[in-house]
Parts: structure tokens; sequence; C-alpha cells
């Protein structure tokens, strides 16, 4: 790899993106500004964005990483993500943009009336997102690394710049960097493709046949698809959406082209397998086999727009973990508006050091990243599908009977397996706690008129 090309590319792309924030921050003049960009965003600009939250280190990197182990039974992974903007595709997401919230926590005050559930599922939101986050900060490390910058000099730099033009400009600044940095990986991988397949390697492309029962098929599929209802990212680009036609439109496209494009890291990994490629410890097997197969500028160009991918990921959960902070939190706001962008932006800034440094100091967060993230979706997904899609049959108690029964089943299957799938009976029980404690608290209710 050309080390001065990869470091000359990063900086270009690093002055871009804080001349987008600095553009971005002269339009903001209030917090709703800051965070949803005036709900004004349109059908392009959110198409790239929302693209950007899903295209990362695991829908690329790590993706490639287990289709070089499984083969290409991995296209489950990103099937998921798509299945997820399809899904806000055909409706979720227009009736979120409707509701006119400006988190998905708010969901709970406004359609069950209870400001602590609002709360409590906002911290829970902001812990799997910061974990996220630090995942993103050591998988940034351990990329740079594999390419032999190991000091920690040019991570700390490029994750400064990200939370920089992150605080300047908000939600605004987030999208307008998520344009550059999609476009940009777009082109490289397609430019990376077409070199790689005159190489003479494609050939040599065989099947590579994984047992079902060593692949975590249900977690790949279910869990990126059910996280797309709940998670604070995808929401408040639903929110900040110009209509709810647009949100429609834009989820269904990004869908599209999240599936085409993340089938070429996959195949990169099924490449490397089928010709026995074998990888240099520690080093990327997506970034070996593209080294090998196509020209050394080519090579250093796709390293780059996978580090830009790993950003376009991190800006957006260091956006919405603060807006989470910033609304859902009473304490955090003032009445004047330029105070309250002044608080965002420090809100943003201490997210950003927080998770620069929590990153050095974990080298694995991924256990505990999985288990908050199943405990959200054990605990929140059915309140939130419900309360946006059929508002009239929510009550405070069916709320607080879903969360109960779907955080008591995620505890009961971590200490045993069931017979099927413990995503699906998880949501089962869940919705069976919902509609118990509906009808118990319409029975209470009953019986106080007695």
């Amino acid at each position: 790899m050309n080390m001065i090309l990869f470091l000359v590319t990063l900086g270009i792309l690093g002055v871009a993106y804080l001349i987008v924030a600095r553009q971005a921050s002269k339009k903001v003049e209030n917090r709703e500004d800051y965070f949803l960009s005036g709900r004004g965003i349109g059908f392009t600009a959110l198409t790239f964005t929302l693209l950007a939250t899903q295209i990362g280190g695991g829908t690329v990197l790590g993706a490639a990483e287990e289709a070089f182990r499984r083969g290409w039974i991995v296209m489950l992974y990103p099937l998921g993500h798509a299945l997820g903007l399809f899904a806000l595709a055909t409706g979720f997401g227009s009736r979120l943009n409707k509701l006119g919230l400006t988190t998905i926590a708010e969901i709970f005050e406004k359609i069950y009336s209870s400001k602590l559930l609002r709360q409590i599922a906002s911290i829970l939101s902001i812990v799997s997102l910061f974990l996220i986050l630090v995942g993103m900060g050591i998988a940034a490390q351990k990329f740079l690394g594999a390419l032999g910058f190991t000091r920690g000099y040019l991570f700390t730099g490029f994750w400064l710049v990200m939370t920089i033009y992150t605080v300047l400009g908000g939600l605004s600044a987030v999208v307008g960097t998520d344009v550059l940095q999609t476009l940009f990986f777009i082109i490289v991988t397609l430019v990376t493709f077409a070199f790689s397949s005159t190489s003479g390697m494609t050939s040599s492309v065989a099947p590579v046949v994984a047992s079902a029962s060593n692949v975590p098929w249900m977690m790949w599929l279910s869990g990126p698809l059910l996280f797309a209802f709940i998670e604070q990212d995808m929401g408040q680009r639903c929110f900040a959406a110009k209509s709810a036609r647009t949100v429609s439109w834009s989820a269904a496209a990004s869908g599209f082209v999240l599936l085409a494009f993340t089938t070429i890291p996959i195949y990169f990994g099924v490449l490397a397998r089928s010709v026995g490629f074998v990888p240099r410890e520690g080093s990327s097997v997506l970034l070996g086999i593209v080294s090998a197969t196509t020209p050394t500028v080519v090579g250093t160009l796709f390293a780059s727009a996978l580090l830009m991918m790993i950003v376009s990921t991190a800006d957006s959960l260091l956006c919405s973990i603060s807006s989470n902070l910033a609304f859902d939190f009473p304490i955090l706001q003032r009445g004047k508006s330029r105070f309250n962008v002044r608080a965002s932006q420090l809100i943003t800034l201490a997210v950003g050091m927080a998770a620069m440094g929590a990153s050095y100091c974990f080298d694995n967060v991924v256990d505990v990243l999985m288990l908050s993230y199943e405990l959200s979706i054990s605990a929140l997904f059915v309140p939130i599908f419900m309360g946006v899609l059929a508002p009239q049959k929510c009550t405070k108690a069916a709320a607080f009977g879903s969360i109960i029964f779907g955080v008591l089943a995620f505890a009961c299957f971590k200490l045993w397996i069931p017979p099927m799938p413990k995503e699906i009976l998880t949501l089962v029980i869940s919705f069976v706690g919902f509609f118990l404690f509906k009808l118990l608290g319409r029975t209470v209710q009953t019986i106080e008129t007695l």
C-alpha cells in the first residue's frame, strides 16, 4: 500500500468534511436545527445518509471476514440491514415522520404518557449506541494497526476531526459528510471490483459451504432488522426528513443499494477462501485479497474508503447519542435557543471524547455490545412497534408489561437455550406481556368505577 497516498487522501477528505461542517453550522439557530436539520432533509441526502449508517465495519470488513470462513450464507447479515430499511420504506418510517418526534424514546411520553418510560428507553438507547460507538473506535484502531499505523496518532487525529465536524454542524454536518463518504465508497468499490475482475483470479471463485447449525443465521437476519425499528440514528433521520413520502422512497432506494454494494466485500471474502489466500496474523482478509488482485493505487484508495465508512457510522452514532441526552433529559434544557445549541455542542464533544478514551481502554467490547443490543430489542421493540403502528391500542400498563416480560425472557434465555430461536420467542413473550397488562389495566379501571 502507498502510505503517502493514503495519508494525503485522508487529509483531503478531512479538510472537506470540516468545510461542509462549517457551512452547515451557519444554518443552525436552535436545537431542532442542530439535531434534526430543521426537518428539511430531501430524498438524495436522506438516501445517502441512511446508507452511511448501515454500511460500516460490520457490513463490510466483518462480512468479508465471515465470508472467508463461512461462504455466501453471510449475505444474511446485510440482508437483515436491508430488510430493516425496507420495513421503514413500507410505512413505519413515514409514520415516525408524521409523529413529529425528536427521539425514538419520546414515543413513551407522547403515546404512553410516561416520562419515566421515556427516560428508561433513552438510557437503554444511549448505552447500546455508546458501546457500538466504542466498538467503532476499536475497529478503526485495529484497522489502522493492520496497515502499519500502530502508535495511535493517526487514530486520534481522525477521531478528533470526526468529533469536531459533528460538534460544529450537528446532523446537517453528518448528512453532508455522509454524502461525500458514501459517494467515495461507491466509486472506489466499483473501480476495485472492476480491476479485480480482470486479475484472472475470479474464475477460481467457488461456493464455500458452511454447516447451518454453526451459523448464527437468526441473529444475523433478525438483529439488524429489529434494531432498525428502535435505533435512534435511524429514527433521527426519519424525523428530520422533509416529508413522510421522502422517508419511504429513500429507505427503499438505500436498501437496494446496500444489498448491491455489500455483496462485493462478501465476494472478496469467498474469493480469498477459494484461491487459498492466507492473510497475515492481525491483518484484514478483505484488504489482503484486494491488494493481491488490484494495483497499489486502487488498493490504497479502497483502504481509505473503508476507513471513511467506519467514520460514517461513528458520526451518526455520536449525533444520535447526543440527541437522546439533549432532548430526553430536561435538566439539560434551557429557554434560550443559542444556549441550547451551545449545550448540544458541548454534549456532543463530551460524548465523542468519552468514546475515544474508552476505545483506548478496551480491546474488545463485542460481548457487552451484543448484550446491550439484545436487551434493547427485547425490552423496547414491542412497545415502540405498537406505539407507532397501533397507538389506539397502547396504554401505560401495556408498555410496562411488554418491557417486564421482554427483559425476563431475555434473562431466562441467557440461562436456558429454548428449542426454537430465542429472538422470536422473546418477542412473542413481550407481546404477551403487552396485551396481558393492557387487559389487567382495563380490568382494574373497571373495578375502580364500580
